[in-house]
This record gives structure tokens, sequence and C-alpha cells, in this order.
């Protein structure tokens, strides 16, 4: 049997930053309203895409192939972003009270009482907590006001009709009615195909229940969901504060036609600062013919994280 190493690649790059306040658009909640689906095709390499941030899907057909011609093989099951955290909140030792006040300081936790409440945010197909009823999954939702509420996909680079209408978000309104918004500045689209989305957390209420005695609000608990919500509409704003910009995007010339790139910035809204904070992605392969079609001897990841304002990079 002769194995042959795949030649698509996967790069994924994650900024994540909490070092400098928050100054980008003041966002509604996501809604599940918001969700769109597309298919990234810029090259050889075809990937179905939800804006949700969950890529491919292991039940549907033709959702990812490499290469994207009659003779191409299924890549992917599944790829989940999960963002992760710990967060701490003061034991006042009064069984009557409900614990609200977050510790963001490390040297607070010696000697002091204090409860621990872990979040890992994402948005996938299977696993996900939800309300009592079982139908609002506590996750990432997509953000309206980044793509035309109109059409069925999100914002891609090549289809101006899926841009937003009036202008982008940003923290001065809407802006650049008309222009491409991507990762390489106002009006350019410099990759054969790129596109562009916004998700938060604010519908995870896990820990917001009424019979909850630990609390964690990120944005205070008059923030709340806004009524236009089609979901959890009035509900306290819930989650870590996450927000997260995704951009992916592709070339087809020799030296990248094989790759697709996507690219999380992922910013921290709240009033709070996470003292304990980890990033992954949940990938799933498709191995098919193990025998005959193995192709996943090598798969390349390359990972660049900026925390703090220190970068690292591996493979």
């Amino acid at each position: 049997m002769i194995k042959k190493s795949i030649a698509s690649s996967l790069f994924l790059s994650l900024v994540y930053c909490q070092g400098v306040d928050y100054a980008g658009p003041d966002d509604p909640a996501g809604d599940i309203e918001a969700e769109r689906e597309g298919y990234m095709n810029g090259n050889r390499v075809l990937l179905y895409f939800q804006n949700t941030t969950e890529l491919s899907a292991w039940q549907k057909p033709n959702v990812s192939k490499w290469p994207n011609n009659p003779d191409g093989t299924k890549m992917l099951d599944g790829i989940g972003l999960l963002v992760g955290a710990k967060v701490y909140i003061e034991n006042d030792l009064n069984n009557s009270t409900v614990d609200t006040l977050p510790i963001t300081d490390l040297n607070q936790l010696n000697g002091n009482d204090y409860h621990t409440l872990y979040y890992l945010q994402t948005s996938y197909r299977e696993e996900m907590d939800t309300d009592l009823t079982g139908q609002v999954e506590w996750g990432f939702y997509p953000v309206f006001g980044y793509f035309n509420e109109n059409n069925e996909y999100p914002a891609l680079s090549r289809i101006p009709e899926s841009w937003p209408t009036s202008g982008w978000p940003s923290s001065e309104g809407k802006i650049w009615p008309g222009e491409w918004n991507g990762r390489f500045g106002r009006g350019v689209r410099y990759a054969d195909l790129e596109t562009y989305f916004v998700v938060n957390d604010a519908h995870d209420l896990e820990y917001l229940g009424d019979d909850d005695l630990v609390k964690y609000y990120p944005k205070y608990s008059s923030t709340k969901i806004e009524e236009s919500t089609s979901i959890q509409s009035g509900e306290v704003w819930g989650g870590l504060g996450l927000r997260v910009e995704t951009t992916g995007f592709q070339w087809n010339n020799p030296q990248a036609r094989d790759a697709i790139f996507w690219e999380y910035n992922i910013s921290n809204t709240s009033n709070m600062i996470f003292l304990k904070f980890a990033l992954a992605t949940g990938l799933i392969m498709q191995l098919v013919g193990m025998v005959q079609m193995m192709r996943w001897d090598t798969l390349m990841i390359f990972w660049i994280f900026h925390i703090h304002g220190m970068k690292t990079v591996s493979a």
C-alpha cells in the first residue's frame, strides 16, 4: 500500500487579546434567524460552512472535497471552534444570597472562598447545552448586520448582493456601503474568495437560571437580549461576553490553490478579565477506503496566537 500525503491544507489563525478594552461595534445578541450557509469554492478546495463558525457537515452530501472535481475525495466531517474559560465568583458564605461578584485578580484566590464556573462556547451539530425545552442551544449565534438579510448566504467577496446594503457595522455606525469589508482592508478583494461574519455567545444562560445561587453577568444584570431577537428576547445577556469575527479566504494561484484559511478574531466585550482562557478547534476527518484511498498521512494545521502582546506559533 502506498500512502499519499494530503495535498490540501487547513490553516487556522486565532487572535485573542484582553489586554486592551474592546472598541468595536456594539453588536446586538446573535440570532438563530441570522444563520446562513455557503460554500468556499475559490480554489481546488470545496468546503461547506455556516456563519455559526461550524465548517462542513457529515450528514450532508458534497460538503467538503479535494480536489474540487468529479474525482475529488471528501475531506472533513466537521470542524467546530471551541472557546473556553474559567470564571471565579466570590463566595460570601451566606446561603440565602446569590453570589455574583467575579474575581479578576489571581492573588485574590489565595486564602479566599470562591466558586468556579466553567464555560466552553461553540456551535456544533451535537452535544450542545440547551434550555429546558431543548429548543434553544446555548452557544454561538451569528449577528445581523454583516450580510444582506434578504439573501440566503453569508457575505462573500465576489457576490456584492450578499453584502449589507446600508454598510458594515463599526464603532462609528455603518460604514463603507457598496464596498467589501474583509481581511485586507476597505474595498480590497485580495483573495480570490473571502467570507466574513460575526458571532457572539449572548444566548448562553446556563448559569443564569432562577434557581442558580452563583451567577456570572458579563455585561451586568441590567443588559438584556433585545426584544427583536427571535429567541430568548428580554432575557439577561449571558455567556462570557465573547465576540468572534470570522474570515475565511482562498487563493487560486499554484502556491495556495490547495489550501483554505480561517481567521478568528476573538474579543472579550464583557466588563471583566478572564483569569484562565483556552482556544481550540475540534476536527473530525473523513477516512474512506483505508487501504486504497488513504490520503491522511499528513494534515497540516498552522496556528498563530496573539495574547497580551505575545505571539506564539505552533504547527
